[in-house]
């Protein structure tokens, strides 16, 4: 080997050395860079001649540096006071992006110390945005769509209703032939959508102590179905006006036992999903709860919306004995208003069910504009009923039925025969006030109201909302995997974006695809080993003195060569 051919050796030892010092540089100056991961420095030798080729057996030798990533080591988790901090234990990356555009570069980091920048989005200290998959407001479900974490304008959903808790006195202990009817009240699916449910009690006309109760739709909808086990059989004590058992119509015991808790289940289909809803009347034995009225007791709850009436020749109208029935107020926010079902020959149902319209008001004399039908409230089809509007003057009575002074609606029930409901200036009116007057005899356990106080990523990647009244889903954390990690390449930001070395992302949640698991409130410290770095740097500072050491020797041995001549 020529002085020359020895010469480029050192040099490229001396290039080699340099890049071990940049990395080590490199891994020192991140020691405390969150999710930073340390690389190391592989030598390779090139051999002269190693092809065979006798002819390069004069050709140095030489060494070049390769720098080796470990995306794959798992960094210590450290504690943050970043409420939305997350380190991630096991291989799985943050998917993020550099801006809200879609279709942009996606990347993936292990900087998971995150915050809520002024326009809602989940951005962490590189400048990254946080991707997942944000809950449909609309639907109340999880999308499939991989997008910016943003949470913004979050709204309350009202939490899907499991029970409703009677506390009706539906009647008195000494009377016959009785009926009540609670005001409806609101519930909710699992969408945050509003309904209305109502329950009839309908004393047993062989034996007074025994009432049926059965809930119906009070949208008119028929979203509740009238099918067996239902009506409920309710058996009250006439001393204590407490219950004594519930059966339901086949005769099975639902409660009989002093101090059981009295639920009966319905099931209400809203949007195609069956919703099951339990009725919780109260304790057998217990003078709370569902009860009638004794001598001692008070008196029995206002019966509410009882005012269809089936007539002669197939004609219903609506009836009390106070005249003209009042749906709603002059001045009010009451929108709905349904009669109590009534029973017809053919053993089907029928409600007369008032809206509001108030797109159709009258701005000029304050005139409110209403739209009545008749519905089986126990089925959903409503094709066979027509429907009439109805115009009330300011001061309640009735202006215009479908523009004329009297009308009609016809229904055709389950038996074909059609069933009218006559309509005149003196059948219905707007009063003073509502005439839901008796509200709390049923409730709804769902949550309708909440205030938002702000954000929460739960260990499993879900991003919950605070609100005063409890959390919400609004989002979830999306977690990729690698076939070959390592083989990622390493951009601005603790950052990377695929190759094809380390092949596609695999992208899920937490704990799919290998990803592992999330530490809520840590972050992955860097991966640096400042002991190990600082030795290395010692070693890789004396090979570059040595090779440098080399390119003197041959230096000299040139002028030695140079001076043969002179």
């Amino acid at each position: 080997m020529s002085v020359f051919n020895a010469l480029s050796t050192a040099v490229s030892g001396i290039n080699a050395q340099s890049t071990a010092f940049t990395n080590l540089s490199n891994n020192i100056s991140n020691s405390q860079t969150v999710g930073y991961k340390a690389t190391t420095t592989a030598f390779q030798d090139f051999v002269a001649g190693a092809g065979g080729n006798s002819a390069s057996a004069d050709v140095s030798d030489s060494v070049a540096a390769v720098t080796v990533q470990h995306v794959d080591n798992q960094g210590t988790s450290s504690t943050s006071t970043d409420a939305l901090a997350t380190s991630i234990s096991g291989n799985g990356l943050f998917v993020v992006s550099k801006g809200t555009t879609s279709g942009g570069q996606t990347y993936y980091t292990r900087n998971g110390e995150v915050y809520e920048n002024k326009s809602g989005y989940l951005v962490n200290t590189s400048g990254y945005y946080l991707e997942g998959y944000m809950v449909d407001q609309s639907t109340g479900t999880l999308g499939t769509t991989l997008t910016q974490l943003n949470v913004s304008n979050v709204t309350f959903k009202p939490t899907e209703t499991t029970t409703l808790t009677s506390t009706s006195t539906v009647g008195t202990s000494t009377g016959t032939d009785q009926t009540y009817t609670t005001a409806p009240t609101t519930v909710y699916d699992s969408t945050g959508t509003a309904h209305q449910i109502g329950l009839v009690w309908t004393q047993s006309t062989s034996d007074t102590s025994k009432w049926t109760v059965q809930a119906y739709d009070a949208d008119g909808g028929g979203a509740i179905s009238n099918a067996s086990p239902s009506p409920y059989i309710v058996t009250f004590d006439s001393s204590t006006g407490a219950m004594t058992s519930v059966t339901d119509a086949t005769g099975a015991v639902v409660a009989n036992t002093t101090g059981t808790t009295a639920e009966i289940p319905i099931t209400a289909t809203y949007n195609g999903v069956a919703q099951t809803i339990n009725v919780d009347l109260g304790s057998i034995g217990s003078t709370s709860g569902t009860v009638v009225a004794t001598a001692s007791s008070g008196t029995a709850s206002t019966s509410q919306g009882t005012t269809l009436v089936a007539g002669a020749s197939n004609t219903l109208t609506m009836d009390s004995a106070s005249g003209a029935v009042n749906i709603g107020a002059q001045t009010g926010t009451d929108d709905t208003y349904m009669t109590t079902p009534l029973q017809l020959s053919d053993g089907s149902y029928v409600s007369a069910v008032w809206t509001k319209n108030t797109t159709t008001a009258s701005t000029v004399n304050s005139e409110q504009t209403w739209t009545v039908k008749l519905v089986d409230p126990y089925s959903s089809s409503t094709s066979d009923s027509t429907t009439a509007q109805v115009t009330f003057k300011s001061d309640g009575t009735i202006d215009t039925i479908n523009g004329s002074s009297t009308g009609s609606i016809a229904f055709t029930d389950s038996s074909g025969t059609t069933q009218t409901l006559n309509l005149t200036s003196s059948s219905v009116k707007l009063g003073s006030s509502s005439p839901y007057t008796d509200t709390t005899a049923v409730t709804s356990d769902s949550i309708s109201t909440g205030t938002y106080e702000g954000v929460e990523i739960t260990s499993d990647g879900s991003v919950m909302a605070q609100f005063s009244t409890g959390t919400q889903l609004i989002g979830k954390v999306a977690l990729a995997n690698f076939a070959n990690v390592n083989g990622l390449e390493a951009v601005d930001g603790q950052a990377y974006v695929a190759t094809t070395n380390s092949g596609n992302a695999q992208i899920g949640v937490s704990g799919e695809n290998g990803t592992g698991t999330l530490s809520v409130g840590y972050v992955e410290s860097s991966t640096t080993d400042l002991t190990k770095d600082l030795s290395s740097m010692i070693v890789a500072q004396e090979a570059y003195t040595a090779n440098t050491k080399v390119v003197t020797s041959a230096n000299t041995m040139l002028q030695a060569t140079i001076a043969m001549i002179q």
